[in-house]
């Protein structure tokens, strides 16, 4: 990055930047994937009637797209669910987080994604998008959500099932393609119409 556009940056950071803190940081096994819980103060989470985004810093000069689930809008926390089985800068920040240490965002806006009113839901993704669908099912209320997680990493399946109270499956990754593996599991399915939300890994490498 050049000096004009990082000085450039810097006086964005000063005046759009928020700033949250680390409660607690918890590594899967093998450790490719976190669960990061926030503590996000003024921000209010009440209104939040879609999924929602926040575009978090994770080196310089360099910001990333994380889903806030399993919030709690009477103590401003929230849980940040983070692939990190790829070498990439968010990855990166999500491996040496810890608690305490403070973070910077820029904000916290709506996605498209939200319930549907009478209709059912059903989730397609990957392991990078499991605090998206968390999130929606939060939404939804339980029992209205239902989908499958490809997570290739047999005892991150074990946890995903252990760990939430969720209608979502997690199955394996019995083929490279992710796409494939998603069609299998639709093919022994009898779904009766509703809304799909497909989700699945960036490809510039978080």
């Amino acid at each position: 990055m050049n000096l004009i556009k990082r000085k450039a940056l810097v006086i964005f950071e000063k005046q759009f930047g928020k700033t949250g803190h680390v409660l607690d940081v918890r590594a899967w096994n093998p450790s490719t994937f976190y669960e990061i819980d926030l503590h996000l103060p003024g921000v209010d989470m009440s209104k939040w009637q879609s999924v929602q985004h926040m575009k978090c810093k994770v080196s310089d000069g360099v910001y990333r797209d994380y889903t806030p689930a399993h919030w709690d809008e009477d103590t401003q926390t929230c849980t940040l669910y983070v692939d990190a089985a790829h070498d990439g800068s968010g990855s990166k920040w999500a491996a040496s987080l810890k608690p305490k240490d403070e973070i910077m965002y820029l904000g916290i806006s709506s996605t498209f994604t939200k319930p549907v009113p009478s209709a059912s839901l059903t989730c397609l993704g990957d392991s990078s998008a499991i605090g998206h669908f968390l999130a929606l099912e939060q939404l939804a209320g339980k029992g209205n959500v239902s989908g499958a997680v490809v997570i290739k990493e047999e005892e991150h399946r074990k946890a995903f099932m252990s760990y939430f109270d969720s209608t979502l499956e997690a199955i394996p990754q019995k083929v490279s393609s992710n796409i494939n593996n998603l069609q299998e599991w639709l093919q022994e399915q009898n779904l009766d119409g509703g809304a799909v939300y497909l989700a699945k890994q960036c490809s510039y490498g978080c």
